[in-house]
């Protein structure tokens, strides 16, 4: 309301209802104290924020190293076990390998010719009754078409090679040799006496 000495008109209702109004013209709410400082707030915000980044980041980081560093020392360990059980094996392997074969037991039952190769009369006779005392069950005889010096042993398939090295071992004749020369089996040469044979091979 205006000034009453200068107001020339008398109060009226208009003039009781300004007097009972505390504030007088056009007003404007105060503002908050947190839209005052938004910028600032956000500012302090994002910084926490990456803060926590980093320690998580850190942290994870430990972590990671921890478990490396165990697993090569578990790795290592295993691999020290392992490494004991690989020389183990080598040195199961080398003694396996160091270990002779058995020999093969030669079979007695395979059939034998026996030649006579030195025009000595009764001589695969002779070799026949010598090679049956000592087990052979099927001993032939027959005579060589041509003399010859030396003893020998030979057989057909790989299968008898045992057999015809037994043979060539008892007889004298050194080693026995695969031939398809002779249709038998195995094919004792022989060139002297039983006696005579093992008499010269120990003279030799």
């Amino acid at each position: 309301m205006a000034d009453d000495s200068q107001y020339p008109y008398p109060p009226d209702r208009f003039d009781d209802e300004a007097d009972a109004a505390s504030f007088h013209g056009a007003h404007r709410a105060e503002e908050p104290f947190w839209r005052q400082n938004l910028v600032y707030i956000l500012i302090i915000g994002a910084a926490f924020l990456t803060l926590l980044v980093l320690l998580f980041f850190i942290n994870g980081l430990g972590g990671d190293g921890e478990e490396g560093t165990t697993g090569p020392v578990a790795s290592s360990a295993e691999a020290s076990v392992g490494g004991d059980g690989g020389e183990g094996a080598e040195e199961g392997g080398e003694e396996t390998t160091a270990e002779e074969e058995p020999t093969a037991e030669p079979d007695r039952s395979t059939p034998v010719l026996v030649m006579n190769a030195a025009n000595i009369n009764g001589l695969a006779g002779t070799w026949q009754d010598t090679l049956e005392e000592d087990g052979w069950t099927e001993v032939g005889v027959g005579t060589a078409n041509q003399p010859q010096d030396e003893a020998a042993v030979y057989y057909r398939d790989e299968a008898d090679a045992a057999s015809a090295q037994a043979l060539a071992e008892e007889v004298g004749a050194g080693e026995a040799t695969q031939s398809d020369e002779y249709d038998n089996r195995i094919t004792f040469i022989a060139v002297s006496e039983p006696g005579d044979s093992e008499e010269g091979d120990g003279e030799e």
